[in-house]
């Protein structure tokens, strides 16, 4: 029998696991870091097609390049736009931006960082992804984000690069694909030569 009074729920004591574990979302409202320099809020649309982006279940790219703390570029573009990019790209240059980032095990880094620094984003920048050097130190630098509606998704970005590493970037692409980014970007942004260089051989296209 029994020796838990009738009517009186038993007691159960929390697991030391259950005491400890902490739940951390994989998403949060699009932050500050994020926020389009023009439209001087989060971006509205897509750069390319002007579709909407701010409705939930409309998954798009950021990326914004930084010269010095200055915003030079920065665009958001809907995932169909992306994929029609990479239409125009070269086999070999997807293949090989692919290979390269793919030793840094993206997905594989949103569980320690999120162990780690939860939803901090200005954590999930502070280094660059490839080559650990602190972001606050590189005269260039690029942010990338994989956001859904009017939220910011963790899988994996946000990542932050330092410039050197995109100009790495740019020696993989073949010609024709250079010839293709470098078009993007002067028909998108018309930027004068001496601020070209940083953003060319963008790998958030692939």
């Amino acid at each position: 029998m029994s020796d838990t009074p009738e009517n009186e729920e038993p007691e159960f004591e929390e697991s030391d696991d259950s005491a400890e574990a902490e739940f951390w979302p994989n998403y949060v409202p699009v932050p500050a870091q994020f926020h389009s320099f023009l439209e001087e809020g989060p971006f509205a649309k897509c750069t390319l097609c002007d579709e909407a982006l701010l409705e939930d279940g409309t998954a798009y790219l950021i990326h914004k390049a930084f010269h010095r703390e200055e915003v030079i570029f920065e665009y958001a573009m809907c995932l169909p736009c992306r994929a029609k990019m990479q239409e125009e790209l070269s086999v070999e240059s997807i293949e090989a931006i692919n290979a390269y980032m793919e030793q840094y095990e993206i997905e594989d880094r949103t569980g320690p960082m999120m162990e780690a620094h939860g939803t901090d984003v200005s954590k999930w920048l502070s280094h660059c992804l490839v080559t650990g050097a602190p972001i606050a130190e590189a005269e260039e630098y690029h942010y990338y984000a994989f956001c859904d509606g009017p939220d910011l998704v963790f899988n994996g970005l946000p990542i932050a690069l330092a410039g050197n590493v995109d100009e790495e970037l740019n020696e993989l692409l073949s010609q024709k694909t250079r010839d293709r980014l470098d078009g993007f970007v002067d028909e998108q942004f018309g930027l004068p030569p001496e601020l070209r260089k940083p953003i060319k051989g963008s790998p958030v296209f692939v």
